[in-house]
């Protein structure tokens, strides 16, 4: 049985890559707060340190993200508000290193906000990704805040208003994953896809960073953009 104290976000060193592991594998690991803050200060850890050239991030237990957790928070998300979920979103936008998710059986609500945040994805074969929050009668700021980011108002309205399952092979074809693979071998793969790109010279990563910022424009104000669109989703 977990214990309140027991961490909920794992770091794992290797070389010039880390993971950083969602860890509540006995609820497919849904979001609660403590999760929320412990990722969102890893992230704030690993991105501030200058010799990590790439983050993994995965799930414990061979899934990615159920979404939040409604038993502990309630359906409303009153009994426990996930106040730090839009600090974690931050995080991930101000992140200087490049982040691939490995994406195992699901990425559900705001599960799949963390892989459509992400740099790379690699999902596998039976993995599908959802965002339903629509049918729960509520919006989807996390996630239409990278829709709107990353990728084409048709793809965003796609993904937000049919509220399906979209399968690994259909998830590749709208670009919402990188590459889908057997699915024994989504984090082998991973790995193997963040240790190039760590192996690459920093002045080369830094170069198309800051080539990419110039082209793509930057948000003024990142915390207040995520938190106006949080705030708009708790009216």
């Amino acid at each position: 049985m977990r214990g309140v104290s027991d961490p909920t976000i794992l770091i794992e060193r290797h070389g010039a890559r880390v993971d950083i592991v969602l860890h509540r594998p006995e609820r497919k690991n849904a979001v609660v707060q403590q999760m929320a803050v412990e990722l969102r200060d890893a992230l704030h850890t690993v991105g501030d340190d200058p010799s990590v050239a790439c983050i993994v991030l995965r799930g414990s237990g061979g899934a990615f993200c159920s979404g939040m957790d409604l038993k502990a928070a309630g359906a409303d998300l009153q009994a426990e508000p996930v106040t730090a979920w839009v600090e974690v979103h931050t995080a991930i936008y101000r992140c200087p290193v490049p982040i691939v998710v490995a994406l195992e059986r699901f990425a559900i609500n705001a599960g799949a906000a963390l892989v459509l945040a992400a740099n790379v994805v690699v999902a596998g074969e039976s993995s599908f990704l959802q965002v339903s929050e629509m049918a729960m009668g509520v919006p989807a700021p996390m996630c239409q805040a990278w829709l709107h980011l990353r990728h084409s108002p048709a793809v965003a309205d796609r993904v937000t208003l049919l509220t399906d399952r979209i399968p690994a092979a259909e998830s590749l074809r709208l670009g919402l994953v990188s590459e889908v693979v057997a699915d024994d071998q989504v984090v082998a793969r991973a790995h193997e896809l963040a240790d190039r790109i760590a192996a690459y010279p920093a002045s080369g990563r830094a170069g198309v960073a800051a080539v990419w910022r110039d082209l793509r424009g930057t948000l003024d104000d990142p915390d207040a953009w995520f938190t106006a669109l949080a705030a708009g989703h708790r009216r």
